[in-house]
């Protein structure tokens, strides 16, 4: 333990100063500690023991700050020992930061790249080019979900490749745009002024910060606050988005133009525009619609054993065709289309010219123009931000919980590991450089890690020929992609998100836990009704209301005990079922008083806290309040099987008249005891008289009505009827 300055003892040295006096303490102040040979200070043993020397110090600091506060005499030193135990945290901090294992930790690319060989780049290579393959219609696709030209689509695809396969984790993620962050980006990226507009300014900006906030949650170690967004909140949001994301691409299927960009409006726009569909985009549509889903299912075929060489080789090229459909089924309709305007005909809506090239790597815009109503209007970075609004939480969470959710399924599935807050250090990195080359947010996909895992993919150096693809697509390909319809990449977008909707759950939660439909219903309703990006708030707070409401109404257990043959003097057992935390100490105290401190009599209580693991500020006070009401009424209040940290809060309290025992029995034998000692005290100090018959409060005194109970009365008090002997 720390030594506290006093005028009569000196202070000793910090431990992180003094290594001796580290060594005489560390049975009482932690784990094994031992000197570090280059410095004073002290780190942590590598025998998997808890603790460090730099709670410790920080403990120190914090009783030494806390003492000069006070006035506490030798001020000065303290400030000087405090100054000296802060330059060792930091040093001892700094060593244990930059060690071999933290970069190799920081820098996982480290520890497989050494043991890289042939039979992982055959691996790598097949699966980064067949997710290429599924990356690059999509990428067109998702960038129009996104409300921006489709060139941002590709360009969020490489740069995100090349991030994780420095900073991941998972052999299988594939980095890259998705239908969640797309539609997300759609509805942040542009305010009202500019929900036509295809400006990347807030797309680019939204991608910085997201990945800012997302890279200090990674350093900080605090990615457990997605655990607080339970699964029917995470399934309903992502239903209500492939709801959302494909009813949006009801519009370019069938043709229609000018339909807002909101999803109730989308259903009333998309049936009344009806009689104006495009005949040839609905027929391209629907085309590709039936061939996506044709090969989709073609994937199922059981071919049984194949064993001559041709059926094989059969067998893989279907495999990478279907594989590869999105790709294939562009591709197709992007020649037809080019067919008929080569014959003059222009039957189709066209995804239309995209600029050459790659994208120039330079810092986001932090300020952008506008034509406003006064003319040319400069925004500046601070109403941004504002405009984007509660982007700035939703967006970083919800790519957290992409890419954590869709790790840990294809961890657990091949056998590896994954770190939270590794894979947040990556997708955040990941969008702040891709912010720099023009892409929007960026989390782990869940289709094209699926088609990664199958095509058997080694280490997360696939995603460089995934990129590799995409740059080359972007270099040379972009004229041709002036011929893609866009009903063929609504089509796209369509059978991609069809998979997300999970109407199944609903019958999973009627059957388990029926209240855990109420959080899913309501997120969808919401997500559907006011947006999605208010939806899922709406939902996670509804979500926190259930796993709060049990803190803000704990159920007890009530048991009577009898300690005396007197019905005033019974005990109330009350044992809590929850934790003793501020929203719940009011009710905890009306059960009380209900029990115990009524109008009418009170009773003596014994509180077993066998089930309580924390209580904070408020329940420290409402303990001393029932203390003080207690002892007003002189009845007991005793609690029982109290944990170390708690009694140490009550104790370091000093709450007047708190008494604790380790059991319920024990409580009750200490009551017992109080009361009869008190019993004995009141006899003792009980004294007889003889008195009249109209003194106060005579029947409350002991009356003795024959000679044997009082020898010393006299015969004539005795036979005086206006007299009695009583005891006081």
């Amino acid at each position: 333990m720390a030594t506290v300055a006093s005028p009569e003892k000196p202070m000793d040295k910090p431990d992180c100063e003094n290594p001796e006096k580290a060594m005489d303490d560390k049975k009482a102040d932690g784990p094994d500690l031992k000197p570090d040979s280059s410095s004073s200070s002290y780190s942590r043993s590598d025998k998997g023991k808890k603790g460090c020397c730099c709670t410790r110090c920080c403990k120190r600091i914090g009783n030494r700050f806390r003492n000069c506060w006070k006035g506490t005499k030798g001020g000065a030193k303290e400030l000087k020992d405090m100054a000296r135990e802060a330059k060792g945290l930091g040093r001892n901090w700094a060593k244990r930061s930059c060690t071999v294992e933290a970069v190799k930790r920081t820098f996982p690319i480290i520890k497989w790249l050494p043991k890289y060989r042939l039979k992982h780049f055959q691996g790598d290579l097949i699966a980064g080019l067949t997710v290429g393959l599924t990356v690059i219609p999509q990428g067109l696709a998702y960038a129009k979900v996104a409300g921006l030209s489709p060139e941002y689509g590709l360009y969020s695809a490489f740069i995100g490749c090349f991030v994780y396969m420095l900073l991941g984790t998972s052999k299988d993620i594939t980095f890259g745009p998705t239908a969640i962050m797309s539609l997300l980006t759609g509805q942040f990226a542009h305010p009202g002024y500019m929900k036509n507009s295809k400006d990347p300014t807030y797309a680019i900006l939204l991608s910085l910060f997201s990945g800012i906030i997302q890279l200090a949650m990674g350093i900080f170690h605090v990615g457990f606050i997605v655990d607080y967004i339970s699964h029917p909140v995470i399934n309903s949001f992502t239903t209500a988005a492939a709801v959302t994301i494909a009813w949006g691409q009801i519009k370019s299927w069938f043709g229609f133009t000018d339909v807002p960009s909101d999803f109730l409006s989308q259903v009333y726009w998309n049936f009344k525009k009806l009689p104006d569909t495009k005949l040839w985009d609905f027929l391209m549509g629907l085309i590709c619609i039936i061939v996506l889903y044709g090969m989709k299912k073609s994937r199922s075929i059981k071919w049984g054993s194949l064993k001559s060489r041709p059926k094989r080789i059969f067998k893989y090229i279907i495999w990478l065709a279907t594989t590869a459909r999105n790709a294939i089924v562009v591709v197709l309709a992007s020649v037809a289309s080019s067919l008929f305007i080569s014959h003059g005909m222009k039957p189709f809506s066209l995804t239309g010219t995209i600029p050459p090239g790659l994208p120039p790597f330079r810092p986001p815009k932090l300020t952008m123009t506008h034509n406003g109503t006064n003319g040319t209007e400069t925004i500046g970075t601070l109403q941004l931000l504002t405009d984007i609004g509660p982007g700035l939480a939703i967006v970083p969470i919800l790519g957290l919980v992409e890419t954590i959710a869709i790790g840990k399924a294809f961890a657990r599935k091949y056998g590896y590991t994954i770190h939270s807050n590794q894979e947040l250090l990556a997708v955040g990195a990941a969008n702040i450089v891709g912010s720099f080359v023009g892409a929007y947010p960026v989390t782990g996909s869940f289709s094209r890690t699926a088609v990664n895992a199958q095509s058997g993919v080694m280490t997360p150096a696939g995603g460089i020929w995934t990129a590799a693809l995409v740059l080359l697509s972007l270099a040379f390909l972009t004229p041709l992609f002036y011929y893609i319809p866009t009903s063929a990449l609504a089509a796209v977008i369509i059978m991609a998100v069809l998979d997300m909707i999970d109407f199944a759950l609903l019958l999973k939660l009627w059957r388990v836990k029926k209240i855990d439909l109420i959080p899913w219903i309501v997120t969808f309703v919401c997500s559907l009704c006011i947006g999605i990006e208010y939806g899922i708030i709406i939902g996670v707070g509804v979500s926190l209301l259930f796993l709060l409401y049990p803190w803000a109404a704990p159920t007890f257990q009530i048991n009577f005990v009898q300690i005396t043959d007197d019905a005033d003097h019974d005990t109330v057992v009350i044992t809590l079922n929850q934790g003793l935390v501020f929203p719940g100490i009011e009710r905890f105290k009306d059960k009380v008083y209900a029990k115990a401190l009524s109008e009418d009599h009170s009773k003596s209580v014994v509180l077993d806290f066998s089930y309580i693991a924390n209580a904070d500020f408020t329940a420290v006070e409402g303990m001393h309040q029932l203390l003080e009401d207690f002892a007003k009424r002189k009845r007991k209040l005793v609690v029982c099987n109290l944990r170390p940290e708690i009694l140490d809060t009550f104790t370091r309290a000093k709450l007047k008249h708190f008494q604790h025992t380790p059991t319920v029995d024990d409580a009750i034998s200490l009551l017992k005891k109080e009361h009869e000692d008190a019993v004995k005290k009141e006899e003792a100090d009980r004294e007889t008289m003889i008195v009249p018959l109209d003194t106060p409060d005579i029947e409350r005194c002991t009356i003795y009505n024959n000679d044997s109970d009082n020898e010393d009365k006299t015969d004539d008090e005795a036979l005086d009827k206006n007299y009695i002997v009583a005891q006081f």
